[in-house]
């Protein structure tokens, strides 16, 4: 089955992927933080339960105490897991889709943390998967929710809908141009954060971005998805002109051909140079330069991380090696 993110989805030469994640803690448990590990994985087993009689063994459970190293660190690579949760395996367990669309964080900051993904911007979509597998664990778990103050969460500032929706986005043009403090300090008083996915918050690798919104309470689930989603369109038009006037630029022409040269004819190459010269050649996709398609670039990011690499060829590989793996699979992409 394919994951999730090797497909296509809506503005995808912008927006690489959609993720809603939803923080629930159950009646008649204390906190995570005062839970003991028997407590946590009584939680993981009323979980599995529920799923398996409702959506007939649509999810795989999985402690994290049995899980290896790699694919541990692959998971949060991949955004499926934070790095906190890796950072302690005992108590805490991992529930997921084959697809990986859907997963449960158990007894991570909460009891629950519900996420779902999709590849582009597809907002809507995202949230109406959160919002099933929400419903249905509620009506055999039941949430602890107060009617004035919504779902309650051992972090205050998640207290209200206790959801966390995101968007990641590659703006290339945006960093060259220097606009991304300016645009920073917009959408923060639109309610959002924008911060970098890889690296420094200014100046992350590749040019990629998480477009988030802040706040939880005193607001619906419907209009931060909508907020959200009008301020990503909107900052996509911004990439999408800067991206048309740097290809009339002789210098920056230059600089694409010799990051498609290094895609196309590496032998060895690092997870920060690849995204480096991703970010670069995917302006000259966008203006037709470049024929190769957006989801098959998108679909690199998750896959050519390093531990991401060591699962799939099933060992730890030094460094040399695993760059040259790299550079094979992205030569494939460019031939």
């Amino acid at each position: 089955m394919s994951k999730w993110y090797q497909l296509q989805g809506a503005e995808n030469d912008v927006a690489i992927s959609t993720k809603v994640a939803m923080a629930r803690n159950v009646k008649g448990y204390n906190f995570t933080v005062k839970l003991t590990a028997d407590e946590k994985y009584e939680i993981a087993d009323k979980i599995d339960e529920i799923l398996d009689k409702k959506l007939n063994g649509k999810f795989a459970t999985t402690p994290m105490n049995e899980v290896g190293r790699d694919l541990q660190i692959s998971l949060a690579e991949r955004g499926l897991v934070s790095p906190e949760f890796i950072s302690y395996a005992e108590g805490r367990t991992m529930i997921m889709t084959e697809d990986e669309s859907l997963s449960i964080m158990v007894c991570e900051e909460d009891h629950l943390k519900i996420q779902a993904f999709l590849p582009g911007l597809e907002l809507e979509k995202t949230f109406e998967l959160a919002d099933t597998l929400d419903n249905v664990l509620d009506e055999d778990l039941e949430f602890s929710f107060d009617k004035k103050l919504g779902y309650l969460t051992q972090c205050p500032t998640n207290i209200g809908t206790a959801m966390r929706a995101s968007v990641t986005l590659q703006l290339p043009a945006l960093s060259m141009r220097g606009q991304i403090p300016r645009l920073s300090g917009t959408v923060s008083k639109l309610g959002l954060v924008l911060t970098g996915a890889y690296g420094e918050a200014d100046n992350p690798v590749g040019s990629l971005f998480q477009l988030s919104n802040q706040v939880t309470l005193g607001i619906s689930e419907q209009a931060a998805i909508e907020n959200l989603k009008s301020i990503s369109l909107s900052i996509i038009e911004q990439e999408r002109e800067l991206r048309k006037e740097l290809m009339n630029n002789l210098k920056f022409q230059d600089i694409l051909w010799r990051s498609y040269g290094t895609l196309k004819n590496a032998r060895v190459i690092s997870f920060g140079e690849f995204m480096e010269a991703m970010a670069v050649v995917k302006i000259g996709v966008a203006a037709g330069e470049i024929n190769i398609p957006n989801d098959k670039l998108n679909e690199l990011i998750f896959t050519m991380q390093p531990a991401t690499l060591n699962v799939e060829h099933g060992k730890s590989l030094d460094r040399q090696l695993r760059d040259s793996k790299r550079a094979e699979a992205i030569r494939e992409v460019f031939a």
